[in-house]
């Protein structure tokens, strides 16, 4: 990955975490928060990686933000400052369970 598109994909991560937590009207029952942003080389397309608080509650929560998608999509917009808009698809970043599980399998020895 080139130094470029790192540092886009560090802008499209804070810029998205952004709305989401300030305009994106998220219900108070999710805390979603973007762990990872995975942009194409042509800046089209980016994958958002996202954790999703409660766990229990976390593919509810992705189904929310894919119901949303063009809304979320349209407030990043006027927000990102691109010549080209990436069109976000929403991923569930299960890293952070995984890591929670094994803290709960280790403490159990």
């Amino acid at each position: 990955m080139t130094e470029r598109i790192q540092l886009i994909n560090e802008q499209v991560q804070q810029t998205l975490a952004e709305v989401l937590s300030k305009e994106a009207e998220i219900p108070a029952e999710y805390f979603i928060s973007v762990t990872k942003i995975s942009c194409a080389p042509n800046l089209r397309h980016a994958f958002a990686y996202v954790s999703i608080f409660p766990f229990a509650k976390a593919k509810e929560g992705l189904d929310y933000l894919n119901k949303h998608k063009k809304f979320i999509q349209g407030l990043f917009g006027e927000h990102i400052k691109l010549r080209y808009t990436p069109i976000l698809e929403y991923r569930l970043d299960e890293s952070e369970q995984t890591a929670d599980e094994i803290y709960a399998i280790i403490d159990n020895l």
